[in-house]
């Protein structure tokens, strides 16, 4: 009977050890994919994101609210003044210009129709 006993004691312990490690062991894989997952959904993210982030419009409205960051056409830096040799050249075709459809955007903070520099 003694024997019996202490067997069903033994083998209780061995359950439970083994039970232990094996909950020992997926909590750590569940920690590794947890310490791992952020990080993909943010390179994810980051990779999806097409152009530049926003800046932070915060203060930078003279006391207006909200101050909101938006994005506006920019002008390119053009002073009018073409060169003689631009005359003497035919038009470009619309084929030949690779760059006659290119709008850059930037970003300026707005507040009541009013824009100031982020």
């Amino acid at each position: 009977m003694a024997m019996n006993s202490l067997q069903s004691i033994i083998i209780s312990i061995l359950i439970t050890l083994h039970l232990l490690s094996l909950t020992s062991n997926s909590s750590r894989v569940h920690m590794n994919l947890s310490k791992t997952t952020p990080i993909r959904v943010l390179l994810y993210e980051e990779k999806t994101r097409l152009g530049s982030t926003p800046p932070s419009c915060h203060n930078k409205c003279n006391l207006c609210h909200p101050c909101m960051a938006v994005q506006v056409p920019t002008m390119p830096g053009h002073n009018g003044v073409k060169p003689v040799d631009y005359y003497d050249q035919p038009p470009a075709s619309s084929s030949g210009n690779r760059y006659s459809n290119y709008k850059p955007l930037g970003w300026k903070c707005r507040c009541n129709g009013q824009l100031y520099n982020p």
